[in-house]
């Protein structure tokens, strides 16, 4: 299990920066959703930025 960490990309209504394995991908908040479901965007909406943990099966999606 690896660590994600979501913000909003500043700017942006969204687009969202995902940081994990000091690697930087954006996305949008839709797309973020059906990935990791809406508990993924949840706190964004909320907080700002949310830490999700994810498997490898998972972080192969993004790339």
């Amino acid at each position: 299990m690896q660590e994600l960490s979501c913000t909003w990309v500043p700017g942006t209504f969204d687009v969202v920066r995902l940081k994990f394995a000091g690697r930087t991908v954006e996305m949008t908040s839709t797309r973020l959703a059906r990935l990791f479901g809406k508990q993924a965007i949840h706190d964004l909406y909320l907080k700002g930025s949310a830490k999700l943990r994810v498997d490898a099966q998972q972080v192969a999606l993004l790339t």
